[in-house]
C-alpha cells in the first residue's frame, strides 16, 4: 500500500511556504530571479524535448550543414499584452532583459559568432547616430517551435506588428558595441546599431523619435504562443540562400 504524502503544513511553516516547497521539490518549477517561481524547462531526457534542440545550459546549437543557428529562449508572459517598441529577443543577463518578448541565456557575442559559423556575413553598417538608416547584412529566416507544436511557425505568426510591415531580419553584426553596451539585444524588431540581428523593414530611430512617432509596436501573439510564463521556445535562424 502506497504512503500518502501529507499536505498539512509543518508547525511554524505557512501553507504558502509549504506549497511552494512542494512545487520546488517536484521539479515542476524553479526558483528564478528575485525569488520568483518559474516553469521548469523540459530536460533533454524528456520525451517531448528533441535531442537536436538547445537547452538552458547550452542555449545555442549550430547546424553548419543546414546553415541554421538554434537558440533556446523563454517567453515573458506580460509581453503577450504589453507592447514593446522594438525589443524582440534578448539575453536574460542584459541590461534590458525585461523589455524582450523572448529571453535567452545566450550572450550576444556567442550568438554573433554562431551566425558567423554558418557563413552569415555581418552588415556592420549602422552607426549609433545613423537615424533614419537601415541595417544591412545577410538575411536570416526565423521560425520558432516549442514542445507539442509539430512544425515550426514563422516570426510573423508569433509576433504582432501594429504597423503591419513585417520582418526582414538581417545579421547586423555589431559585435564590439554589443559587448560594450551590454543591452542584451539578440534580435531587435527595427534596424539597430547594437543588436546582433535586427529588422531591416524599419529604420533606426532616436529615443525621442520613437516616443513621438514610433515605427511600430510589437508583442507576442497570445492566440498563437503558449499562454504560460517561461515556456521554452526554440528559435531557428536559417541563413537565406
Amino acid at each position: 500500500m502506497r504512503e500518502r504524502i501529507s499536505t498539512v503544513p509543518l508547525p511554524g511553516f505557512s501553507r504558502r511556504d509549504f506549497l511552494r516547497s512542494l512545487l520546488l521539490a517536484s521539479g515542476a518549477v524553479l526558483l528564478g530571479p528575485q525569488g520568483l517561481l518559474e516553469a521548469a524547462p523540459i530536460s533533454s531526457g524528456g520525451r517531448d524535448w528533441p535531442g537536436g534542440w538547445p537547452m538552458p545550459g547550452n542555449p545555442i546549437m549550430v547546424d553548419t550543414a543546414r546553415r541554421i543557428v538554434k537558440l533556446y529562449t523563454k517567453l515573458q508572459l506580460r509581453h503577450l499584452t504589453e507592447t514593446t517598441s522594438h525589443w524582440g529577443i534578448g539575453y536574460s543577463g542584459g541590461k534590458l532583459a525585461d523589455k524582450f518578448i523572448l529571453v535567452s541565456s545566450a550572450e550576444p557575442v556567442a550568438f554573433h559568432d554562431a551566425l558567423v559559423r554558418i557563413g552569415a556575413r555581418a552588415g556592420n553598417n549602422l552607426p549609433l547616430d545613423g537615424y533614419g538608416k537601415f541595417i544591412g547584412g545577410d538575411r536570416l529566416i526565423l521560425s520558432a517551435q516549442w514542445p507539442g507544436l509539430p512544425t515550426p511557425v514563422s516570426l510573423h505568426e508569433i509576433f504582432y506588428d501594429s504597423a503591419g510591415k513585417g520582418f526582414d531580419i538581417r545579421f547586423g553584426g555589431n559585435r564590439a558595441i554589443a559587448a560594450e553596451k551590454k543591452t542584451g539585444c539578440l534580435t531587435c524588431l527595427e534596424s539597430c546599431p547594437i543588436g546582433i540581428s535586427s529588422n531591416a523593414v524599419y529604420p533606426h530611430l532616436s529615443t525621442l523619435q520613437r516616443m513621438l512617432r514610433p515605427n511600430s509596436s510589437f508583442r507576442g501573439k497570445p492566440e498563437r504562443l503558449p499562454n504560460k510564463e517561461a515556456v521554452p521556445i526554440v528559435v531557428f535562424y536559417r541563413l537565406a540562400a
